[in-house]
């Protein structure tokens, strides 16, 4: 092989260096390390190349070129490991997100009953008013007690539903209760104002849990 051709295929090794240290320089940066990767391919085809090429008198040129595979295999490795890793916080981060929308909108009903909330529904009160022909001083409520059994503090909101005996819905109510503390628990009205109309219907109903939001 001539000397200028032996040159040239030292200058790849120099110039695969250049970019093997580029290529390393962001490879753990995401997004730029996708950059980094093409980097270190062109780099490793670069070094590969000049070690070939250049002939045993040519220590340098040879340590340039090794140098240059090894900071390309190290970019590989590194580029790998952080999308990896960054993958792994950005999946976390989409079902913890994923995981509040679900306690904001009332699917993860079951599962607040289940760790971080107790609700207990007491007995339908109906208190005829001073004047029996008429309705509107009368009274209704249904006692609620709500407990944050989470560790941290919360706000809650309870949705009670009252069917009739064929399960049609006669009247919902939703209650409100925030900055609960771990372990506190808080007693609620439900159901204070209901159309007259209604009132004989809840003396009967059955009373349920429809949603919990958090």
């Amino acid at each position: 092989m001539s000397a200028d051709k032996t040159e040239r295929k030292s200058g790849l090794a120099i110039a695969g260096f250049i970019i093997a240290v580029l290529a390393i320089l962001g490879s753990a940066i995401p997004i730029f390390n996708n950059v980094s990767f093409f980097f270190a391919v062109v780099a490793l085809i670069f070094g590969i190349v000049g070690l070939v090429a250049i002939k045993k008198g040519k220590r340098v040129g040879q340590g340039l070129a090794i140098a240059t595979i090894i900071l390309s295999v190290i970019t590989f490795v590194v580029v790998i490991a952080t999308q990896s890793f960054y993958g792994k916080v950005a999946e976390e981060v989409g079902n913890s997100v994923s995981e509040t929308v679900n306690d904001f909108d009332g699917t993860n009903t079951e599962k607040l009953l289940a760790t971080s909330v107790d609700v207990t529904i007491g007995t339908f009160v109906f208190s005829a008013g001073a004047q029996a022909e008429y309705t509107y001083d009368d009274t209704t409520e249904l006692p609620v007690t709500i407990k944050n059994k989470s560790a941290e503090k919360a706000n809650f909101s309870v949705k009670i539903e009252a069917v009739d005996a064929s399960g049609t819905r006669i009247a919902d109510d939703t209650i409100y209760v925030s900055d609960l503390n771990a372990g506190q628990s808080v007693s609620e009205k439900a159901f204070k104002f209901v159309a007259s109309d209604k009132h004989e219907a809840l003396k009967t109903a059955t009373f349920k849990i429809l949603e919990v939001t958090k």
